[in-house]
């Protein structure tokens, strides 16, 4: 059977939903794409007249100018920046970078949770990739004397 291409465009998220997506969406009209268990490789191409972040398996694609990625649970931005091309978590990342379905992906600070995306953002599940939360700080003193 051949797999499924999902085109997605920030236009198309807001307006109206495809009739394959409707059921994929989020509390508060975040639409959610689950990419199959494979590798994904990031491409940035113009489509539109605007420049848009691709992440594309074998089987399947998704492409917006910004989205979310994550395990179902944290969200981390990935989104196409003016002279910059893509950037991930604050950095640069290049064309054709994978994602590999068995790395680990160390999040920074400044990363949302899944539950409080704002409406009309894409958010993108990469199966098979782990999320690593930053460890929180051991308490200081004042810390414990505040409390």
């Amino acid at each position: 059977m051949q797999g499924l291409t999902f085109t997605l465009l920030a236009a198309m998220c807001l307006s109206s939903p495809s009739p394959v997506m409707s059921a994929d969406t989020v509390d508060g009209g975040v639409m959610q794409v689950r990419l199959p268990g494979e590798d994904a490789t990031l491409l940035y191409v113009e489509a539109r007249g605007r420049f848009t972040v691709k992440l594309q398996t074998d089987n399947s694609s998704v492409a917006s100018p910004k989205m979310y990625l994550g395990d179902g649970k944290v969200a981390v931005l990935l989104e196409i920046q003016p002279l910059k091309g893509p950037v991930f978590q604050g950095e640069e990342i290049n064309q054709g970078y994978v994602f590999k379905k068995d790395a680990t992906i160390k999040v920074q600070p400044g990363y949302k949770l899944a539950a409080d995306l704002p409406p009309g953002c894409l958010y993108v599940i990469l199966p098979g990739v782990t999320f690593e939360l930053p460890k929180k700080p051991a308490p200081t003193i004042d810390d414990i004397l505040r409390k």
